[in-house]
């Protein structure tokens, strides 16, 4: 393998080094800038090294490496693979010491980098194999622990395998005690037809009793038949109208593109996504979740009637496909049907949260189509994927949501609904809001394109306010990233807020220095500093040495406004007002004063907020044209 196959491969791997105590290993440097993580360790730490690596390369002298010890002192490590150097690659005690090991082999070594990597050489492929393999054994792993389908092989009508799960399910442990359970129950006619079967069967075991499975026969090679079986909590039979599932509905779907591709007509697919049935099942138990699904669909099956295509795509996810209905037929259909699962689907207080899309799959290919519904359903909403959204229903019953999931929901809607938004901070009191566009929900964050303007005022706020005319409330967030050079943000921890963002009613500005003010009371005189001011009323920090005046106290306030025009560039002001709020901290308090303005105060302040606002503009222009 070439050295850049070997450095495309070896920056994903980790590597341990098995060296002696004081040892020095001259490929070092080489190994820490090929490897995404190098380890040296010692025989004496090697029983407490617990880590996982990709390869592991032994560089002991041959008394320690022959050692028949060194076996179960490098078992704690684990490895994919091994490789041993040694001086003497032909010297029979080190080949026994590697095999001991069930090294990869033994190569001479390595003196330098360069021939640290010939030494990498034969073995890299070895490894990238045993690497590849072990992460597909670990999916099928996975999927093994956490599917709850039982899986059998029957040859010529009798088993001959069938995986742990469903051992465990009916109870038994030899092959042919589950041939009973075949020829007791429909599972044999199943495999007697031709082709890939489907249908619920009832078994009766001891462990189970009697039971409902949704069954899937499919023939393999020979006179081998697959068996899958899907445990129901509440039988999917009892309704007239056959549910299909997920890889029957990509069949339907398959054959209604090769009939409309051709004539350029609309394939309408809704999707209806059961939102809340996690809290559901956590709060009440699968059983009332799926006597809740069964009224779901069965009403479904009477609004979209007989001759709709209806699939379970997931637990909380079905289908319908519709080849005689339009566009708009199916979304009045929808509308109606929300609004009666809304107002009569109710099981012991639990009230279903439909989200429901209308998909025309026109000009996409079929793993698109296949792709767009797993991309809504698993929440990860791309701006590509709009295109071919055409209507979006959503039912909410009352106090079913809490915030978070409310703010979630609206986003969702204005994304699929291209509404525009636009987001709101202020810079230094000065109001910043410029529009922006979702492209990408997903796990509960938003990804926005944004302007680089409105990136600078939000990571100095560390937090953004979303505005829209799809809102019903102005929607504050928090920023997880924003890259002002790319114009990009990822928000999360939505909130809807009380009152609209935009009820600040004068500008607010922070003075580019340090403003000095004395506020005089009947009984108070005291020194602080201006925080910000408006044109109606100016917040203070005074120290904490004196007790300060109490609320609706009238005051004077005496301090120099910058405006360039006067001598000096001050000019000094005098204003009264009285105190509208009052904070105290352990060293200092705030206080606001709303003024009682009088000319010519009233003009040399509103004066100095104006230049001071273009000042401010100019300047974050400025920042961002910089960054």
């Amino acid at each position: 393998m070439s050295k850049e196959k070997i450095a495309k491969y070896a920056r994903h791997f980790d590597l341990a080094v098995i060296q002696e105590e004081g040892s020095e290993i001259p490929f070092a440097k080489a190994a820490a800038a090929l490897f995404r993580n190098v380890t040296f360790i010692t025989p004496s730490q090697a029983a407490k090294a617990h880590g996982e690596y990709h390869l592991m390369i032994v560089c002991l002298p041959t008394p320690r490496l022959i050692s028949p010890s060194l076996g179960n002192v490098l078992a704690s490590i684990h490895r994919l693979e091994t490789l041993v150097m040694a001086p003497d690659c032909n010297d029979n005690d080190v080949l026994r010491g590697a095999m001991r090991l069930r090294a990869w082999g033994v190569v001479p070594f390595a003196a330098d980098a360069e021939e640290f990597h010939s030494a990498l050489a034969g073995i890299f492929p070895v490894l990238v194999r045993a690497y590849n393999d072990a992460v597909i054994h670990g999916f099928q792993r996975h999927i093994t622990e956490h599917s709850n389908t039982l899986f059998c092989i029957c040859k010529n009508g009798k088993s001959a395998y069938v995986n742990e799960l469903l051992k465990h399910h009916f109870g038994i442990s030899r092959l042919d005690e589950f041939d009973r359970f075949i020829a007791d129950s429909d599972l044999a006619v199943m495999m007697a037809q031709p082709g890939s079967n489907q249908k619920v069967v009832e078994i009766e075991s001891v462990l189970e009793g009697q039971k409902a499975y949704f069954v899937n026969t499919h023939p393999l090679k020979g006179n081998e038949t697959l068996i899958a079986m899907i445990p129901l909590k509440a039988p999917l039979q009892s309704c007239e109208q056959r549910i299909h599932n997920r890889m029957e509905f990509i069949e339907r779907l398959k054959d209604a593109f090769v009939v409309h591709k051709k004539e350029n007509e609309s394939i309408p697919v809704i999707m209806v996504h059961v939102e809340n049935s996690d809290k559901i099942i956590a709060l009440n138990g699968e059983h009332l979740y799926h006597e809740l699904y069964k009224e779901i669909l069965a009403r479904a099956k009477s609004y979209f009637g007989r001759d709709a295509q209806i699939a379970q795509w997931h637990k909380n996810v079905f289908t319908v496909m519709h080849e005689r209905a339009g566009l708009d037929e199916l979304k009045e259909t929808l509308e109606r049907f929300h609004h009666d699962v809304s107002a009569h689907v109710n099981i012991e207080g639990n009230v279903p949260v439909l989200n429901s899309f209308v998909i025309d799959m026109k000009g996409s290919e079929l793993d698109k189509a296949i792709r767009i519904i797993d991309n809504i359903h698993q929440k990860n909403l791309l701006s590509a994927d709009i295109a071919n959204l055409v209507h979006h229903e959503i039912s909410v019953g009352e106090g079913v949501l809490d915030d978070t999931e409310e703010a979630l929901y609206y986003l969702e809607k204005l994304m699929l609904n291209k509404t525009p938004i636009k987001l709101l901070n202020f810079y230094k009191g000065i109001r910043i809001s410029t529009p922006a566009r979702l492209v990408k929900l997903s796990e509960g964050l938003a990804y926005l394109a944004i302007e680089k303007i409105q990136g600078y005022a939000m990571k100095l706020e560390g937090h953004t306010v979303i505005q829209s005319p799809g809102f019903p409330f102005d929607l504050q967030s928090d920023i997880k990233i924003v890259d002002v050079g790319k114009k990009i943000a990822v928000l999360s921890q939505f909130q809807p807020l009380e009152a609209s963002a935009n009820n600040r009613q004068y500008i607010r500005i922070q003075s580019d220095h340090r403003m000095h003010v004395t506020l005089t009371s009947p009984k108070n005189v005291s020194a602080g500093t201006i925080l910000d001011i408006s044109i109606k009323s100016i917040a203070c920090r005074i120290g904490s040495g004196k007790t300060p005046p109490d609320v609706g106290t009238s005051v004077m306030l005496q301090f120099n406004l910058p405006i360039a025009r006067f001598e000096g560039g001050m000019v000094p002001m005098a204003v009264s007002g009285k105190i509208q709020y009052l904070q105290k901290e352990d060293d200092f308090t705030k206080l606001v004063v709303i003024l009682d303005l009088e000319e010519p105060y009233e003009s040399y302040l509103i004066e100095y907020i104006y230049n001071r606002q273009q000042a401010l503009v100019n300047e974050i222009k400025t920042i961002v044209n910089k960054l």
